[in-house]
């Protein structure tokens, strides 16, 4: 299968997926605020939710406690950050906007919405490349995560090298990891952790 066509078949499961409750968007939440305790990071880019993505809104009142949320914001072809406020404007693509602005900020940590994952760790979204024009961007490194309503990790390798590449990857069913080995014949492997047992289910070259 292509990258294409994988793309259609998640978007379609995506869609059919039953309507998303209150619990699964929590589990997700539970996990992510594990990462953020663990990495200490304080300034964190979420994201507006298209209806088929997980809703972490609901939460931002807690989040909004010991971090600083910042949402993506287009702007030509790529993104920019932008503080989390309200009200929200619909902006191109349908997609709901914050107000823009133009203070700088350094992030921490990058909550990130995603069709699927392919075997390399790396992104398959929309195929319009905003964040990985954004993140290609960057002066310096954020831990980024993935996050969806299905879980949607292929074993084959569908992705470019332009693709971006995560750290986690949490859905209501699973959870991933990315672990470099770094003096191993410079790869990595991704685990998952599954009725709290982690297993390594992939090993890859490292990117050079």
């Amino acid at each position: 299968m292509d990258k294409e066509n994988f793309r259609k078949e998640q978007k379609q499961r995506l869609k059919n997926h039953a309507q998303k409750r209150f619990h699964f968007d929590f589990k997700i939440y539970k996990e992510i605020t594990k990462i953020i305790k663990n990495t200490k990071s304080k300034n964190i880019l979420i994201f507006i939710p298209l209806p088929y993505e997980p809703n972490l809104l609901r939460f931002r009142k807690n989040l909004s406690k010991n971090c600083i949320l910042f949402v993506p914001f287009m702007q030509d072809k790529s993104l920019k950050m932008v503080k989390l406020r309200m009200p929200f404007k619909k902006g191109d693509f349908g997609v709901r906007q914050c107000a823009n602005s133009f203070a700088k900020v350094k992030i921490d940590l990058a909550v990130v919405p995603v069709i699927g994952v392919d075997k390399n760790f790396k992104r398959i979204g929309h195929g319009k490349g905003f964040y990985d024009r954004f993140f290609a961007e960057l002066s310096y490194e954020v831990k980024i995560i993935f996050i969806q309503s299905i879980d949607a990790l292929t074993n084959q390798s569908l992705t470019q090298d332009h693709d971006i590449k995560a750290d986690f990857y949490i859905n209501p069913y699973k959870k991933y990891f990315k672990k470099e080995l770094r003096y191993v014949n410079n790869t990595y492997c991704i685990y998952r952790r599954y009725h709290r047992r982690w297993d390594r289910i992939f090993s890859c070259q490292k990117d050079q």
